[in-house]
């Protein structure tokens, strides 16, 4: 039995009397012992105990009140222990992991070593307190942060990778921010129009409509960059897949996380947005393509993703992520990457896309257009993309920039029909990777390697469209393809070891 102490103004008066008459405990007190003569009972009253502040819990669990600048062992039980608590908020490292409610409210908690913040929100009758603390865990942790109410992250939907916990660490980007929780389609605009460099904002789970877009033009820094998170099950949406764009992204330096963006025309697009990390997201129903970093979102990330269903509208539009802009849409999108100094049309440089997985998509599931430099697609997985065969759309990977590292990806499914209208569709799909030189000065100095295509395909494992200085490793394999491993303008072309 938990013990409830009396509170402070009655420590006196508790010291005169009988331990059960002070804690209405129905246990046996210390100090209550049968007389030796007659056998009666005689109560010598027990001190009372009252925890300072800053105790332990007396079950082991820590108290609230004790846990700042605290280094311990996870997991941990952690008690409200504020007076009058009925229910508590937890906010770990920037997100919000669950409510409690109780006399007092309580969470388990279990962490990842190093330094952690909590925020816990108390509500003591019609008022809330806020406490905010850090701590350490000095020892190893078996899973991520979870609460009495489970993980934080959802699962994806079936066919899909698991949610990922993303790969940054939301107390270190948070730093000297504020932690915001929003629940309205207006709280969510409100809070990306008046974000500043460091606040972590966090969607609540649920269903989210925007007309006219939602826009998030603040812009972070390096250090303090500006996280907007959530589960898989925190969804922003339009109408449909032919509304408008999910999330568009034209501020500097900010960390999508965990959420999800679908029924939409496209899903998140990036537009002169530099630095930004797009992490552990699901994308889909979307009627053209599901990513596109645009108008020099250079130095981005697209990581532990689940990009799906795509080119609902337009088959031929319907990329998974897409890169750069095609030199026909220069005079829109022209810009200037301050480290390559090239001043000619859109110079997104030095994206990496890695860990993700796309999956129906009626064009490239990527396509790195001419214009763009010096970027990294690795560790993908590619399964029935680039079955329409419209606007070239018939491999997995197509790369029309120069200096692209391509490498440990796998193509799979490449020969099931597609869906069009709901109508299964002949694949179309030919080569696995390929390059094209579309732009004068483009599609040159790519380099493949450790690629895999699994199953039977039509074409080259590699076709590189025409070969300049592109490489192919001979560590990348395609078994299965039909005109051999490397195409080099249109014939057979060779590996290098």
């Amino acid at each position: 039995m938990r013990r409830r102490y009396p509170p402070l103004p009655l420590v006196a008066a508790c010291l005169a009397l009988a331990f059960s008459a002070c804690t209405g405990s129905d246990e046996t007190p210390p100090g209550t012992e049968p007389a030796a003569s007659n056998g009666a009972q005689v109560t010598i009253p027990a001190p009372v105990t009252v925890p300072p502040v800053g105790a332990a819990a007396e079950d082991g669990a820590i108290n609230l009140s004790a846990l700042g600048g605290r280094s311990l062992a996870s997991p941990f039980t952690l008690v409200v222990d504020n007076e009058g608590a009925e229910s508590a908020k937890l906010f770990l490292d920037g997100a919000y992991v669950t409510t409690e409610e109780g006399s007092p409210p309580r969470f388990e908690i279990t962490a990842p070593p190093g330094e952690h913040e909590a925020s816990v929100r108390v509500s003591v009758e019609d008022s809330e307190v806020r406490v905010d603390l850090q701590f350490t865990i000095s020892g190893a942790a078996d899973v991520a942060t979870t609460s009495t109410s489970g993980p934080v992250l959802a699962p994806a939907p079936s066919g899909g990778p698991a949610a990922a916990t993303p790969t940054t660490s939301p107390a270190s980007a948070g730093s000297g921010g504020r932690s915001l929780s929003v629940d309205t389609a207006d709280e969510i605009r409100s809070a990306l129009a008046s974000a500043r460099p460091g606040d972590v904002i966090t969607v609540v789970d649920g269903e989210y409509e925007f007309k006219p877009r939602l826009v998030a033009s603040a812009s972070g820094t390096p250090e303090a960059p500006i996280i907007l998170q959530g589960t898989r099950a925190a969804v922003i949406r339009t109408k449909n897949a032919s509304g408008d764009y999910g999330l568009h992204v034209t501020g500097d330096h900010w960390r999508i996380e965990g959420l999800t963006v679908a029924h939409a025309t496209k899903g998140i697009v990036l537009d002169g947005s530099v630095g930004t990390v797009i992490d552990g997201v699901e994308v889909f129903d979307i009627g053209d393509e599901g990513v596109h970093f645009r108008t020099c979102s250079s130095d981005g990330v697209l990581r532990n993703s689940f990009v799906h269903d795509t080119g609902r509208n337009s088959a031929q539009y319907g990329e998974g992520v897409y890169v750069g802009s095609a030199n026909s849409n220069w005079s829109k999108y022209q810009c200037a990457d301050p480290i390559e100094g090239q001043l000619q049309g859109d110079n997104t440089e030095r994206v990496l896309i890695e860990g993700n997985l796309f999956q129906d998509i009626t064009a490239e599931g990527a396509d790195l257009k001419e214009g763009t430099d010096s970027g990294t697609l690795r560790g993908n997985v590619f399964r029935r993309v680039g079955g329409s065969g419209m606007n070239s759309a018939d491999s997995a990977v197509d790369v029309k920039g120069n200096n692209w590292v391509i490498e440990d990806n796998t193509v799979e499914d490449a020969g099931a029909p597609w869906l069009n209208d709901g109508v299964a569709t002949p694949s179309e799909f030919t080569d696995g990777y390929q390059t094209h030189q579309v732009y004068d000065g483009y599609g040159n100095h790519n380099v493949f390697r450790r690629n895999r295509v699994v199953g039977p395909i039509p074409g080259y494992g590699v076709g590189l469209y025409p070969l300049l200085a592109n490489t192919v490793g001979c560590d990348n394999t395609a078994p299965e393809a039909a005109l051999g491993l490397v195409g080099a303008n249109g014939k057979a072309g060779s590996c290098q070891p």
